[in-house]
């Protein structure tokens, strides 16, 4: 039988909350869960423009769904208070009404309003819901595959966007190493690549005009005379390792666990962060033929793979809900390798397991990867079920030099503000 969806008299309706109503009374809905969509519409969130209190208020009628009511001929009706909802959200009753008004339109949620505008639920003794009267999510159940397809073309869009971001400043450095080092042969390279960066194209056209700049500059210099290294701006002064000889651990643990040169390029930029990263890893190609034990890999080393391309603002806006939890600004990295011993008891690691992870690979880039930990888990507590292994597994993974925590936190960031940076 179709179910009607009711939108009382007193609301003003807009062609949104028609469409949401006509998806709420159809016969067809497929059957998912209520984990499998609360997940799918976080990962929507940004695709269908739902971000800040909205999302709170989102998440908050998720929770309060029961899970039979998502599966069959069940319709997932919340019925909660806008008075109650202002309670938890820590917002005006005004505000909740508006953001429940943009799920409707947003086409995951209908109104189901009762004549007087009250919200019930009455089940029988089965749990079967009689009468139900509120916030229906059948229009998220309907739209399942369509939000599944919405958010893979989404990532798709931000791993592209990406690869640009990655290959313009890439090619900028190669060609601002050109402009150094031949002055004379690349006077007015630096106008042309200033102009494609203030340009109002896309990225994706800046990435393609920057890739045409380089080519055009490399061939405008005779082939021997094409540098290869990397300037040395924002650089720090130390003294080349050429012995490659391992040290016994006795020995390393006389020795002090970084240098105040190391200290000091974490609070540099992001450029000479990148910089150092492109570098490091110049320099990790010619040793790792004399060391190809990824166990035996000096502690800073390892700190600098995983800390090469991450700053501290990146942290600071991927994290704002561990931040908030821990009542703590990551500000410095100072800052945040204090906040290390909070963020273990927030993800419930032992001190033993704390105490490995800055051993493996030190506590700066151990601190990093338990506010990452954490601030996934607070977003979804459901995928990650044990986060004490799940900080372990990171810690792992970047011993193996494969850990890739610049892209976690650019994600986190992204989520955050609704979509990606343009």
């Amino acid at each position: 039988m179709t179910e009607a969806s009711a939108v009382a008299s007193f609301r003003r309706v807009t062609p949104g909350i028609v469409a949401s109503a006509r998806l709420a009374m159809a016969n067809d809905v497929p059957d998912t869960t209520k984990s499998e969509i609360a997940l799918l519409l976080k990962k929507a969130a940004p695709v269908l423009g739902i971000d800040g209190t909205t999302y709170h208020v989102m998440d908050i009628l998720l929770g309060l769904s029961r899970a039979d009511d998502w599966k069959g001929a069940g319709r997932p009706v919340v019925a909660i208070s806008n008075a109650k909802l202002a309670e938890y959200t820590m917002r005006s009753e005004r505000t909740v009404i508006r953001c429940i008004r943009r799920l409707v339109e947003a086409g995951i949620a209908a109104y189901r309003d009762s004549s007087t505008g009250r919200r019930f639920v009455y089940r029988n003794d089965s749990g079967e819901v009689v009468a139900g009267f509120g916030i229906d999510f059948t229009p998220a159940r309907v739209r399942v595959e369509e939000l599944t397809q919405a958010v893979s073309q989404y990532q798709q869009r931000l791993a592209i966007e990406l690869a640009a971001k990655r290959d313009i400043a890439r090619l900028s450095r190669a060609i601002e190493d050109m402009c150094v080092a031949y002055p004379d042969e690349t006077r007015d390279v630096r106008l042309e690549l200033a102009a494609i960066r203030t340009s109002r194209n896309d990225l994706m056209t800046r990435a393609q005009e920057t890739q045409a700049l380089h080519e055009k500059v490399t061939r405008s210099l005779p082939a021997e005379d094409v540098p290869f290294n990397m300037t040395c701006e924002g650089d720090i002064n130390v003294t080349p390792i050429i012995n490659t000889t391992l040290e016994s651990s006795s020995a390393s643990k006389n020795k002090r666990p970084r240098s105040n040169e190391r200290t000091d390029i974490y609070n540099n930029d992001r450029k000479a962060a990148d910089l150092a990263f492109e570098k490091k890893h110049s320099a990790k190609s010619t040793i790792q033929q004399d060391q190809p034990d990824p166990q035996h890999r000096d502690v800073d080393t390892i700190q600098g793979e995983i800390l090469g391309s991450v700053s501290v603002g990146l942290l600071q806006a991927a994290c704002p809900e561990a931040q908030a939890m821990i009542g703590v600004q990551f500000d410095s990295w100072a800052a945040l390798s204090r906040s290390g011993e909070a963020l273990r008891r927030m993800i419930g690691l032992s001190e033993a397991g704390w105490a490995d992870g800055k051993e493996k690979v030190g506590s700066y880039a151990a601190a990093a990867i338990l506010a990452t930990v954490l601030e996934k888990s607070i977003r979804d507590p459901e995928q990650i079920s044990k986060p004490g292994g799940y900080f372990r597994a990171m810690i792992d993974r970047a011993i193996d030099g494969k850990l890739n925590l610049e892209r976690s936190l650019f994600g986190l960031a992204d989520n955050r503000y609704g979509k990606p940076e343009k």
